[in-house]
């Protein structure tokens, strides 16, 4: 009987694919080599590794993942892990913690919770994407623009003022004729998008007609660098941000922040003065925008940072305006002819709450957390930084002009009667102190003991709660853009503090206005309001804890 030969498999893809005899040369044939080919081979079937093989494969498989840990955190570790308070990069901010595997134990959640939520966001915004094959069938009523258009002036606007002063009259001019795919129908598509989201709170982008006809223009906004096509994928960002898919709005703002990083590194800003404050202003807002939808999770980030000392801070002055009032007073102001685009009838306001914001996020990214190094490399609690820390806090406060100030004290605060863009700068102040003595709490739960100075300190972080929950939980309702990212605020530090009282240290130290914040804090109620699965997962699991919270009490008082 004749063996059957084996054929020796010799030859390259390309030849494989062009059906030519291939003499089996390696790394280039000679038939590719001859025709200017690219030559590639399939690789070998490995054979079957043997113990040894397999072990040492594990072995290097556990070598790469100490050497990433090592690269992103490059502190000395100690192999007897006794130093279990030291604080790590993470550890250091409450509004950072999502991003620490650690911390989630500590809390009594899944290691991946975080990774769950943003799994989450990513699977329901495949399964409910828009579709735009009906984008070129546009019809909406006058009155639909021009209540867009007052909604986000008065609701949107005013958190980034980037928007020319003569807006309004191309806004009508655009949505007046033939709409063409260009980055600025699609600018003004995008603005009426986020109003008509705004004056709606709306439960699906497909409702959304303006939204719709913008995507046509999307692949020209990609392919363009410019002003108009930065303050285009800024607007997209807050469109997706109040639509509550924070995975989406990060990403159209990190693809904004690499744009206006190569508009100031390749010259294109121009030199038109009123150009050039636009500019300045679409980075600052690029900015702020990344720091507050990044600020939680442990997701990519731009390098949008490393400009900041060299752009000028805006000069707000002259800021677009949606002359709403005079709209409501009578119908035949309803016409574009009369809707005449002016300065702000706030501009004091517009112009300090967008300074205020930008001094905020460079003090929470210079320094926000009261940590130092220790001679053997380990971090811990400094009680004199975090004094430095508030210091520098209350100097900001100080120079709020009064079109801004807020009371600091929450017996004279009324979210309704200073405003929204007050409220929010509350929100962010008090944020900041807990930021500032989160680690003194969080080393008294490690040490168990808590005594003298980090006791006052551990004080002023419960206080700091206490103040933060009115202001928060109002911002929640009335702020659309920052809803996810308030409501992550809300439950990890409503989960902090929850975790901190039931530490035997820490008992004493939380005043008795605490345990009556804790019990008026409730999210009954808002799973109506929330869009999103990574905030229903949270809000199930915070009114969970806060109910056991509550049953205890009341077991406590019944028993003493």
């Amino acid at each position: 009987m004749v063996k059957a030969r084996k054929r020796l498999i010799l030859a390259c893809d390309t030849c494989r694919s062009k059906r030519t005899k291939c003499d089996g040369l390696r790394p280039s044939c000679n038939p590719c080599q001859v025709r200017g080919l690219d030559c590639f081979y399939k690789e070998l079937p490995s054979s079957p590794a043997n113990k040894i093989e397999s072990e040492l494969a594990i072995v290097n498989q556990r070598l790469d993942y100490i050497t990433s840990l090592l690269t992103k955190q490059p502190k000395p570790v100690q192999e007897d892990q006794e130093d279990a308070a030291a604080l790590s990069s993470h550890e250091d901010s409450p509004f950072r913690l999502l991003a620490t595997r650690s911390i989630m134990v500590v809390l009594d959640l899944e290691p991946d919770f975080p990774q769950n939520l943003i799994r989450l966001e990513r699977i329901n915004f495949l399964m409910g994407s828009t579709n735009s094959s009906d984008a070129r069938f546009f019809f909406v009523s006058h009155q639909q623009t021009v209540t867009a258009l007052a909604a986000f002036s008065e609701r949107i606007h005013a958190y980034y003022p980037i928007l020319a002063s003569n807006f309004t009259e191309e806004y009508f001019r655009v949505l007046s004729e033939p709409l063409k795919p260009s980055s600025r129908a699609c600018l003004v598509l995008l603005v009426a998008a986020v109003g008509c989201a705004v004056a709606h709170d709306p439960t699906s982008d497909r409702e959304n007609p303006f939204f719709a006809t913008a995507l046509s223009s999307l692949p020209l906004v990609v392919a363009e660098c410019s002003l108009v096509t930065v303050q285009c994928l800024i607007f997209l960002s807050i469109y997706y941000a109040c639509l509550l898919k924070p995975c989406q709005a990060h990403d159209y703002c990190l693809v904004a922040s690499f744009k206006i990083q190569n508009l100031f590194k390749s010259g294109l800003q121009g030199t038109d003065p009123e150009m050039l404050e636009l500019t300045y202003r679409s980075y600052w807002a690029v900015l702020l925008l990344e720091s507050e939808l990044s600020v939680q999770l442990d997701v990519a980030k731009s390098v949008i940072w490393d400009l900041d000392n060299y752009v000028p801070l805006p000069n707000c002055l002259h800021t677009w305006q949606f002359p709403s009032e005079e709209l409501s007073t009578s119908p035949g102001s309803h016409s574009p002819a009369s809707a005449n685009s002016a300065r702000s009838t706030r501009p004091d306001q517009a112009q300090s709450f967008f300074l205020a914001e930008i001094a905020m996020r460079r003090m929470l990214h210079r320094c926000n957390s009261a940590v130092t190094l220790g001679p053997t490399g380990q971090s811990a609690y400094a009680p004199g930084v975090a004094i430095e820390l508030e210091r520098q806090l209350d100097e900001w406060y100080d120079y709020l002009p009064d079109s801004i100030r807020f009371p600091r004290d929450s017996s004279q605060h009324c979210a309704n009667r200073i405003g929204s863009l007050s409220n929010f700068l509350r929100v962010q102040y008090y944020c900041c102190k807990l930021s500032i003595y989160w680690p003194a709490v969080y080393q008294a739960m490690q040490d168990g003991v808590v005594e003298g100075q980090l006791l006052s300190h551990c004080q002023r972080f419960f206080d700091s709660y206490i103040q933060l929950m009115p202001s928060i939980t109002f911002a929640f309702h009335n702020c659309l853009i920052h809803k996810w990212t308030l409501f992550l605020s809300i439950f990890i530090t409503t989960m902090v503090v929850l975790k901190a009282t039931e530490n035997s240290c820490l008992t004493n130290t939380s005043p008795d206005l605490l345990h009556e914040c804790l019990f008026s804090v409730t999210t009954a109620g808002w799973g109506s309001e929330i869009n999103s699965p990574s905030l229903t997962i949270m809000q199930q699991t915070l009114s969970q804890r806060l109910l056991d919270y509550k049953n205890c009490k009341e077991y406590d008082c019944e028993v003493t």
